[in-house]
């Protein structure tokens, strides 16, 4: 019976993905478009990720905030920054300020379109102007450059999970959120709206956003439209603490959003690899693997090999694991250099 169900799911997840990717994108921008990056140094890939944006991007304006107690970023931006580089830098995030609207809050910005890109994600011009459609738009992750094995753990989540996660639940109108590394809306809107300053007090700020946006009447839109994401893992601890954050977000998020389409799309297949191993039906999660692997590779261009099903059959396994470990002391959490308490309902650093 699980097999069935798992198999007949994922049918339905690889063709409602398809028919997202067939829709395609929206008209692309056309006018000037300016990339919001709130920076915090730490990982050592991030002076070639912000290279690798400017390069790839040559029609558009960065602007590149740091807090100004963050010296090794602020030397990696001034080592880097061009005549089309803004660099703003204030002061870090005070208690109950979410770390990365804070530093967006700082922009004043009233024409074009702004993008808000995590400084561990890449994407080109190309691409950029294709997240369009809504009010505000989002595009897909895809981890890239994984060098360690926790990095192809993480990369085996990532990968395992975006496109079978979001554009599935964005068909069938189950999405009420945004993916927070990359996303796209006019700068008018934002403000119309309140700009970034109405939800700095928020934790996930992605969620926050789309839920400002959705308050306020403004459409939300999924665009397959794919960024590439480098992230610097070197130990089981910081891979655990990375994934334990995210299901700390997922779990709130869920916890206001469960329906029987989010359920059946995102809750279920995630609780059914241990079943189906328990009862040997465990290679049907490499059978998983190897779709969505197609998948990425013709909608994405992402090639992928032998090692990278495996990680992702490894990380389908992990997830229920890592999800109990999200729910000790959910109020505490890691970001990066910060350490952060919200068993009170509001963000505090320790």
């Amino acid at each position: 019976m699980a097999v069935a169900v798992y198999l007949a799911l994922l049918v339905v997840r690889v063709g409602l993905a398809w028919w997202m990717v067939r829709r395609g994108a929206a008209e692309a921008w056309q006018g000037p478009v300016t990339v919001l990056q709130p920076i915090l140094a730490g990982d050592p890939k991030l002076e070639g990720c912000l290279a690798a944006n400017l390069a790839g991007n040559p029609g558009v304006r960065f602007v590149w905030l740091v807090d100004e107690d963050d010296a090794l970023g602020c030397e990696i931006v001034g080592r880097l920054a061009n005549d089309r580089v803004t660099v703003i830098v204030g002061p870090p995030p005070a208690q109950g300020e979410n770390p990365k609207i804070a530093k967006l809050a700082r922009v004043d910005l009233n024409a074009g379109v702004v993008v808000v890109l995590d400084d561990d994600t890449s994407i080109e011009e190309a691409s950029l102007r294709q997240l369009t459609g809504a009010d505000l738009v989002t595009g897909l992750p895809v981890f890239v450059d994984a060098g360690t094995v926790w990095e192809r753990l993480v990369g085996g989540f990532v990968n395992g999970s975006a496109i079978l996660t979001y554009l599935p639940a964005a068909a069938v109108g189950a999405q009420r959120t945004i993916n927070g590394m990359i996303y796209a809306t006019p700068a008018a809107t934002l403000w119309e709206v309140g700009g970034f300053g109405a939800v700095v007090d928020c934790l996930t700020d992605d969620y926050a956003m789309a839920k400002l946006y959705e308050g306020n009447g403004k459409s939300l839109r999924q665009a397959p439209v794919f960024a590439r994401v480098t992230m610097t893992i070197a130990s089981a601890g910081h891979c655990g603490r990375v994934m334990r954050r995210w299901l700390i977000f997922a779990n709130r998020y869920l916890a206001e959003n469960l329906t029987v389409g989010s359920f059946c799309l995102v809750v279920l297949p995630a609780l059914l690899p241990w079943v189906l191993v328990s009862t040997g039906w465990g290679w049907v999660l490499l059978v998983k693997a190897v779709v969505n692997r197609v998948c990425l590779w013709r909608w994405a261009g992402v090639r992928s090999g032998i090692g990278d099903l495996l990680f992702e059959v490894v990380a389908d396994l992990a997830l229920p694991l890592l999800y109990l470990s999200s729910l000790v002391r959910p109020g505490q959490m890691s970001w990066r250099s910060r350490q952060i308490d919200v068993s009170d309902g509001r963000i505090r650093y320790r």
